[in-house]
């Protein structure tokens, strides 16, 4: 659009390169007998579709934090 101004920074973020890590709450893991708690770090990209499968099993996301991008991430961009 003609007439906008962008402030900061030129490049846009880009979580694709992020992982998230999920809480799960009651989930009947086929490796585990009883329902049991669990965290599953995935790449951001595939976090919908994730969610999406802990909830048609029944599970609640008691929690999703995306992770900090490790020194080792950063060197391999620069």
């Amino acid at each position: 659009m003609s007439g906008m101004t962008t402030v900061g920074s030129t490049s846009t973020s880009d979580y694709n390169g992020r992982t998230v890590e999920i809480e799960v709450t009651g989930v009947c893991r086929q490796d585990v007998s009883r329902k049991s708690n669990y965290k599953i770090k995935i790449p951001y990209s595939r976090m919908v579709k994730t969610i999406q499968g802990i909830t048609r099993m029944g599970g609640k996301i008691s929690n999703i934090s995306i992770l900090p991008v490790s020194n080792e991430e950063n060197n391999q961009e620069g």
